[in-house]
């Protein structure tokens, strides 16, 4: 056998630790960061020994020491439990309004973008009318109305953000159907619902994947208005916005009460705008740049 169809294999350089370092400081940093809130949904006394709901008399507004990081509230109950037990209710508001924004949004969009005619127009004309309307107002009649819980503000936060999503992949269609491909798998007989989800809605994929973090960080900030306004989940629940919203009484006697929420609301939603952009630039060549 000739020396030179002999292939050697090389070993990757940087072992295992290789596909971390192309991950990139920043990515690595999310991806950190993303799992320690999951991990704090799901298992929350991992992260505080406090119950969320324990009331002290003698611990009242007592500011952060090692026994109460955070400090503790007006009932004596540790902060930095209440707010570490409020994750869960947080993603599920968060994830599950823009779930129902998808249900919602996707399905028209494709519909609009790929009919000529009258669906096109009512869908698009519902879509701008939601739009035009001042958004937090229209959250508040709308929790007004139907009355404040954790379901109530999923549902009409999601609403909030159907006609978004539905813009979205009206475009993506409106632009994708117009390409040889499109026009090529026409040709060989795909009907116009395997068109659309078989390689319409997956090439619209990447923009929908921008838009879900930055929708839940929306979601998040939403629900903390609201609940600041007392339109929020009602007790025993608890969110971030309840707890800056339970918190607006002691801003001079207690500041690091108001502190704890707003920096919990600020970090994870920001967290969440950061992760669009950093899908926006892995899937999205034209955005693509080297992250530090």
């Amino acid at each position: 056998m000739s020396t030179s169809t002999l292939r050697v294999p090389v070993r990757e350089r940087g072992g295992i630790w290789a596909p971390v370092r192309r991950l990139g400081p920043a990515r690595l940093v999310m991806i950190v960061f993303g799992v320690v809130v999951l991990l704090m949904a799901l298992w929350p006394g991992l992260f505080s020994p406090h119950s969320p709901t324990a009331i002290d008399a003698t611990a009242i507004l007592q500011p952060p020491s090692l026994a109460h990081p955070m400090g503790t509230d007006e009932a004596g109950a540790d902060i930095w439990a209440r707010i570490v037990h409020a994750v869960r209710l947080e993603i599920l508001i968060a994830a599950g309004s823009v779930l129902i924004a998808l249900l919602i949004g996707v399905p028209t969009g494709l519909i609009a973008g790929s009919s000529r005619r009258w669906p096109d127009w009512a869908l698009s004309s519902t879509a701008s009318a939601t739009l035009a309307f001042p958004l937090i107002l229209f959250a508040i009649l709308m929790v007004a109305s139907f009355g404040a819980s954790g379901t109530s503000l999923t549902a009409i936060i999601g609403f909030l953000f159907f006609p978004r999503v539905f813009l979205l992949v009206r475009a993506q269609t409106r632009s994708l159907r117009e390409r040889d491909f499109i026009t090529a798998v026409r040709v060989v007989g795909a009907g116009p619902v395997r068109t659309l989800v078989r390689h319409i809605l997956p090439n619209a994929a990447g923009p929908l994947a921008t838009l879900v973090p930055q929708l839940m960080s929306e979601a998040i900030l939403i629900e903390a208005g609201l609940s600041y306004l007392g339109l929020g989940v009602p007790l025993p629940q608890a969110t971030w916005g309840t707890i800056l919203e339970s918190s607006k009484d002691y801003y001079m006697t207690a500041p690091y009460y108001a502190v704890a929420a707003g920096v919990a609301i600020t970090l994870v939603a920001a967290a969440l705008m950061y992760a669009g952009e950093l899908i926006a630039e892995s899937t999205n060549p034209l955005r693509r740049r080297r992250t530090a």
